[in-house]
Formats: structure tokens, C-alpha cells, sequence
């Protein structure tokens, strides 16, 4: 559904946000899952701006997930994002990270991420 209302993908992203801001954290772990099949598919799908559009709640995301269980999950997502270049090592290594920062220092990795000169995952939108 996510793919096919690509022309939502704000929307859509907007409101995984919000549901993974107050679900209780196992639920959380559903979402990124949610959130890895439709970046996975999107380049398949014709879809590549959802790429983008998470990229950039990711950090976020990944520092409310306090759960450690639910944490190495997630960190096994980011590894598999790794191996198939789905985003860049920096990128990865922000979002591992982010999964032990709080909040506050979330600010810093946006920031970090904001800086980076390109985004390598968009060349292979073609």
C-alpha cells in the first residue's frame, strides 16, 4: 500500500513517526519492519523517494528504541542496509549509533548526517 501512494510518501513517513513516537517498544520493533520492507521494494517499485523521506527521521527513530532486545533487531536491519548498499556507511554508522544516544544528542547526528556532502543512495535512482 505504502509503494502504490508514493505521491503520500511525506504523509505516509509522517505518520510512521508519530506511531512509533507512542507505541510501547515491542511495537516499535513492527515499524521498522514496516519501514524496511517499503525501503527495501521502493527502487523495485518505482518508489526511490521513500528512501529519502525515511532517511531523514531515521536517527530519530532509532534513538527511541530503548529496548535491548528490540535494539539488536534494529541492528540487524542496519546491517543488512549496509550489505545490500541500501545507504551509505556513514549513514549506517549514524543510525547504529543513534540506537545508543538520547535524545538530546540526536540533535548533533542530524546535523552530522545534514553535512554529509551527497547522498550516495540517490544515484542508483535511475
Amino acid at each position: 500500500w505504502c509503494l502504490e501512494n508514493k505521491r503520500h510518501h511525506s504523509t505516509i513517513v509522517y505518520h510512521w513517526m508519530k506511531w512509533l513516537r507512542r507505541s510501547a517498544f515491542p511495537h516499535r520493533l513492527n515499524l521498522f519492519y514496516l519501514a524496511n520492507d517499503v525501503i527495501q521494494n521502493c527502487k523495485r517499485k518505482n518508489a526511490i523517494v521513500f528512501r529519502d523521506t525515511f532517511a531523514e527521521v531515521l536517527p530519530e527513530a532509532a534513538s527511541l528504541v530503548k529496548d535491548p532486545s528490540v535494539s539488536k533487531s534494529i541492528e540487524r536491519i542496519f546491517k543488512i542496509w549496509e550489505d545490500r548498499n541500501v545507504y551509505p556507511e556513514e549513514t549506517i554508522l549514524a543510525l547504529k549509533e543513534a540506537l545508543s544516544t538520547t535524545f538530546k544528542s540526536q540533535k548533533q547526528l542530524k546535523e552530522t548526517l545534514n553535512k554529509q556532502p551527497n547522498k550516495p543512495w540517490k544515484k542508483s535512482q535511475s
